[in-house]
């Protein structure tokens, strides 16, 4: 039984620490670039470095370590008590001219490194020098401790809509956790029957989708939800390295949402149909394109509060219609296909949601433990993730946020993860990718602005 201060981990949150290794990390970070203040004061990055050591305060979950980091015996947090920023907060500066390309790069190192477990498992790079009086922070923290869309949560309620607020530590309200509370053997016993019986009643639901799905692809129906782990196998679905490209680009939203309105399609429509069209070029420039289309996981978040800690995510499959040359019928392809994705997911229970996210992921991570990731029909060829973000312009200690880049977790047949955030009036794209396996991946930025350029070519 865990020790009354321990918080247990979810089946999920504990494969994710369990499958990591150095090839592996399975952390999510984010990049942010800001514009230094104008007056900016004597000292200002050492006080902002400062300041970011102390985040414990305002997030709690930034205490919490792992209660046994090397053996993962009945993995639980506990609230760190001998926590030192010094194991947090990086500070340095860039070399001159200060480029983006080789923030990428240095970024691109960071990545892959995994964080310590027995820390708190987050840091924040503090990085000064780029160009046009700019500065970048990097954070990341492990996923088994927060989801992608509450990291970015986070992050949201750390900046200001102003730039004269600093970050105030007084109004830091830490609320009590769970872990705080003693866990009786027979409440920990419920809890567990509990789970089982939810999950037990949401075999039929997800059964049921399946069986829709199967049923689809033998009348041979087009433009149809697939079946998981019918995608065709490419350079993304291999076994990977320990190391990273990170890549980022930015779309105008305001022609995004002109391609949208014009087809009455979702903003995540036209970004489905402008990945696919980016990776069937590059695959195409590498001959690697596959005869068949390549096939998404769209993460949908699925907690009930966006207070929940850890990890609640569904999953919906899109066909990305790489094989189609046409930007504009690729698109109309990806509405039909997401509208009933999207219909069959609102009928399933958060437990079946779940499990079916479960179902498509868990197969592949697993293999990953025994080195055999790469010889099974991938579930799916990437994932492509759009976040909501803020419309407001935002500050930070006075500087102002001029971009956010999310970045995500690869793993052995999952080897690229493009994410996406809104901010202001564009989207913010991060690509995760190995360049070992994939030569040229740099270029998927650019292809991606290509592609959107095509398809509002196409509906004028």
């Amino acid at each position: 039984m865990a020790p009354m201060s321990a918080e247990k981990l979810s089946f999920q949150d504990a494969a994710f620490l369990r499958l990591e290794s150095e090839q592996r990390p399975f952390h999510v970070a984010g990049l942010m670039i800001l514009k230094e203040p104008e007056d900016k004061p004597r000292g200002y990055y050492r006080r902002l470095a400062r300041h970011c050591g102390r985040l414990n305060e305002l997030w709690p979950l930034f205490n919490k370590k792992l209660q046994n980091p090397d053996t993962m015996r009945n993995p639980s947090w506990v609230t760190a008590e001998d926590y030192d920023p010094a194991y947090h907060v990086s500070h340095y500066a860039l070399p001159a001219p200060g480029r983006m390309e080789d923030l990428q790069v240095l970024v691109s190192r960071v990545h892959e490194r995994c964080l310590d477990r027995h820390r708190p498992l987050w840091e924040i790079h503090v990085i000064e020098g780029l160009s046009g009086g700019r500065f970048a922070l990097y954070c990341k923290v492990h996923h088994a401790l927060v989801d992608g869309v509450g990291a970015l949560r986070m992050i949201d309620t750390l900046f200001s809509t102003s730039p004269d607020d600093m970050i105030d530590f007084r109004r830091a309200r830490p609320r009590a956790l769970a872990h705080h509370h003693k866990l009786s053997l027979a409440r920990q016993v419920g809890a567990v029957t509990g789970e089982l019986k939810k999950h037990y009643a949401a075999l039929p639901q997800m059964s049921g989708m399946l069986a829709g799905m199967g049923l689809d692809s033998l009348l041979g129906k087009r433009d149809t939800p697939p079946l998981p782990f019918t995608a065709p196998r490419t350079l993304f679905n291999s076994e990977i390295d320990g190391r990273r490209r990170v890549v980022t680009a930015e779309l105008s939203l305001a022609t995004m949402r002109r391609v949208a309105d014009s087809q009455n399609a979702t903003i995540n429509d036209v970004l489905l149909a402008v990945c696919g069209g980016a990776l069937r070029e590059y695959l195409k420039s590498q001959q690697a394109l596959p005869g068949s289309t390549l096939e998404a996981g769209v993460p949908v978040s699925i907690k009930a509060s966006s207070a929940e800690d850890g990890n609640k995510v569904g999953f919906i499959i899109a066909q990305l219609f790489t094989e189609e040359p046409k930007p504009l019928t690729r698109l109309k392809r990806i509405i039909r296909v997401t509208k009933k994705a999207k219909s069959d997911l609102r009928h399933l229970s958060r437990t079946a949601a779940q499990d079916y996210a479960n179902l498509l992921m868990m197969p592949t991570l697993l293999l990953t433990l025994t080195g055999r990731a790469g010889q099974i029909r991938p579930p799916i060829n990437c994932i492509v993730s759009n976040v909501p973000g803020s419309r407001q312009r935002l500050y930070l200690e006075g500087a102002r946020l001029e971009a956010i880049y999310p970045l995500s977790v690869i793993f052995d047949g999952m080897g690229i993860n493009i994410t996406v955030v809104s901010y202001l009036k564009r989207l913010c794209v991060a690509i995760t990718s190995c360049p070992t396996e994939q030569p040229g991946i740099e270029n998927l930025g650019r292809l991606m602005k290509q592609q959107l350029n095509a398809l509002a070519a196409a509906i004028k």
